[in-house]
């Protein structure tokens, strides 16, 4: 147990010395980050007060609701966070047995300050389910759901780690929404009502209100043991290590190769790019489009549009952090390759446009089967439109703002906020006022559309010529945010 809290505390130190040094929480970042902390606080306080009012009454649903945001809560953080496994990767040579190295894990875990937002949001819980009938069982109930959920998010972030897993929860992911997107559409809320009271949220309702409340108890404590063992599974199923193999799945793409640096550098941008998790969100986005555009009795061209729009937003990391998956080595090599800055920023903009052009290509052939060939067309213009705008604010960003980020991992949080906010409304732009030209003027305002084409790549091309220009004198300290 010492060699434990002896390497918590060093874990501690090192991570608040790299956050003080990381320089990434400017002003505006803070301030756009404690105004959404604010409103969030105040929409859950508010929803703890109705709970507490409903419970006595014997409603629980806002209480459900609740703690399907604490599951939530617990599980994108820790998804998304890279840096405490490769710390615990580097703990491998100590003479530690995988419990305690499991035991470091659980100590790290709380030492970010998001992890104290959500402990202290998840221990809030306790209030309403005090006024209610059961009150000792429900509040034993709701500890044991919150280690539970803080299991399910660990065991979720060491199986990221493991390719099989990764393929297998995408899989998963996208048929859970084909399956939520056919019952909706086919009108069957209720059998969806009655998946979810079977779920480990209802439990807790159930120790709180129901007349067999030890026995939901038990019930919840035997699936967070179970839930243990299987964190304890994954945790020694991502630190195996495997070694590295290059991908030969690419071949597809050398046979179309763009000549030059450029077709070369945009395919190495674009294996690193689909090992980032935020582009299969795309895919989800992209999927369900699909999905609707196949199934729907009379598809919309605004959600058609919607859906493109979606892709997009969904794909905003790969363009506002193009720099974010290199390493040392990576930009030393492109210091004496014989390319410019703009050579570099052209073939990261070709490889965002082959993540994005893989997705929205089934939605538009779709929406021109579905929709009539002009709607295609409309699609294709939005498309272009989309792209260059998001390319555009991504050079500036990914030249002015670079920071880190990790393979099968959801982009950081450590970036600028404020930024990235500002430029998903630049960028969308062209969208939304491509959804209301045709929303309003049909098809006769196509001519506007592609004026916003027109209008979005000499945005991008200024980009690539200003941003590629100060990429050179930038370059140093891209590599230090990189290392």
């Amino acid at each position: 147990m010492d060699r434990i809290i002896t390497i918590g505390r060093c874990q501690w130190r090192a991570f608040w010395r790299r956050f003080s040094r990381s320089g990434h929480l400017n002003a505006g970042n803070q301030g756009i980050l404690l105004i959404a902390s604010v409103l969030i606080l105040a929409r859950y306080l508010q929803a703890l007060r109705i709970a507490a009012r409903d419970l006595p009454q014997g409603k629980s649903r806002v209480l459900e609701s609740l703690l399907m945001v604490i599951f939530l809560a617990w599980m994108f953080p820790l998804a998304s966070n890279a840096r405490t496994s490769i710390s615990i990767r580097k703990l491998l040579h100590l003479p530690l047995t995988l419990k305690e190295l499991f035991g470091i894990r659980l100590i790290t875990l709380l030492i970010p300050p998001y992890a104290w937002v959500i402990l202290v949001g998840s221990l809030a819980i306790c209030y309403p389910i005090i006024r209610s009938q059961n009150p000792v069982a429900g509040v034993t109930a709701v500890l044991l759901f919150i280690v539970f959920s803080a299991l399910i998010g660990l065991t979720v972030a060491h199986l990221l780690s493991i390719g099989f897993w990764r393929k297998l929860f995408f899989v998963a992911l996208v048929l859970s929404g084909l399956v939520i997107s056919n019952l909706l559409q086919r009108g069957l809320g209720k059998n969806m009502l009655s998946l979810l009271s079977s779920l480990p949220t209802s439990l807790v309702a159930h120790a709180a209100l129901g007349p067999r409340s030890w026995v939901v108890v038990c019930e919840l404590a035997l699936l967070m043991t179970l839930t243990l063992l299987t964190a304890l599974w994954s945790f020694k199923k991502s630190l195996a290590v495997t070694p590295k193999r290059r991908s030969q799945r690419m071949m597809i793409f050398n046979s179309f190769r763009i000549p030059g640096s450029i077709g070369g550098l945009a395919i190495k941008d674009f294996r690193y790019f689909r090992r980032l998790l935020d582009p299969y969100l795309g895919v989800l986005a992209a999927a369900l489009g699909s999905f609707y555009l196949i199934t729907a009795d009379l598809a919309s061209a605004g959600l058609f549009q919607v859906f493109l729009l979606g892709v997009f937003v969904l794909n905003a990391a790969t363009a506002f952090n193009s720099f974010g998956l290199d390493n040392r080595a990576i930009m030393d090599r492109l210091k004496l390759m014989p390319v410019t800055g703009r050579t570099i920023l052209l073939s990261k903009n070709l490889a965002f446009l082959m993540i994005v052009g893989v997705q929205v290509t089934p939605l538009i052939l779709l929406g021109s089967w579905r929709l009539g060939l002009p709607i295609g067309v409309v699609g294709i213009v939005e498309a272009a439109s989309l792209a260059a705008m998001y390319m555009a604010w991504g050079n500036w960003m990914s030249v002015n703002y670079p920071f880190k980020m990790r393979f099968f991992q959801f982009s950081s949080s450590n970036g600028p906020v404020l930024e990235a906010i500002a430029g998903i409304i630049f960028g969308s732009l062209p969208g939304v006022i491509a959804i209301y030209y045709l929303q309003t003027e049909g098809l006769k305002a196509a001519w506007k559309i592609a004026l916003l084409l027109l209008c979005s790549s000499f945005f991008y091309f200024v980009s690539v010529w200003q941003m590629g220009a100060r990429f050179a004198r930038k370059q140093d300290r891209i590599l230090n945010a990189l290392s």
